[in-house]
């Protein structure tokens, strides 16, 4: 891991906020309405992908039910289900560290811009960034575009770049950034493809605080 990189790219669901059993509740519930069969864990973390309705292609019929109607739902579920203080082990410990040693920190996200910065200011997290991007919709297409745009508007070179976060579209980011990566398999994609990626997967980012020391 490179402990001198002076950026730190973050993730924001599954990676800062521990919200996956919150989203898999809000996907339920959404099943639980239709009378359609549940899904758990495991299976919510192996059709987890890229925009975010390829994952619903797994459960429903997009044919029948529009994607407008699906976001809703979810978001009334999330609303519902998400706890007073759902930040992440170590997420608090780790940007501190970063933030003491005068890191420039973005928060890069697949979620609405209006949702990140929200929840951010919510848990506590708000000023430790330097930069806050998320997405103009909820669709959750990939980041990679508005990533290196930021990388680029701080003249970052790709050893100046430390990508965390919980999903292999958070290694695509890193690797058009040319940047180190770490992902949590604690989020919302399974261990397995986290490995399958050949990046550095830890369990909790307290593991990446006993590194950093």
């Amino acid at each position: 891991m490179r402990l001198n990189s002076s950026c730190i790219f973050w993730d924001y669901n599954g990676t800062l906020i521990d919200d996956v059993e919150v989203a898999l509740e809000s996907v339920n519930d959404m099943l639980r309405k239709r009378s359609l069969p549940l899904i758990n864990l495991q299976q919510y973390k192996s059709y987890i992908d890229t925009p975010i309705s390829k994952f619903y292609e797994h459960i429903f019929d997009l044919n029948e039910i529009s994607f407008d109607t699906i976001a809703h739902e979810f978001q009334q579920g999330y609303q519902k289900h998400i706890g007073d203080n759902p930040v992440m082990d170590g997420a608090q410990e780790l940007l501190e560290y970063f933030s003491k040693r005068n890191k420039i920190q973005a928060l890069v996200s697949g979620s609405q811009q209006s949702v990140i910065e929200n929840g951010a200011r919510r848990y506590g997290l708000y000023d430790y960034f330097d930069v806050i991007s998320g997405a103009d919709d909820h669709y959750v297409h990939s980041k990679v575009g508005r990533a290196q745009a930021i990388a680029k508007s701080y003249d970052l070179r790709s050893d100046d770049i430390l990508v965390i976060g919980d999903c292999v579209q958070d290694y695509m980011v890193s690797q058009a950034l040319g940047a180190e990566c770490v992902l949590l398999s604690a989020g919302h994609q399974s261990r397995e493809d986290l490995s399958s990626t050949g990046a550095l997967v830890v369990d909790s980012l307290l593991d990446i605080c006993e590194i950093v020391g």
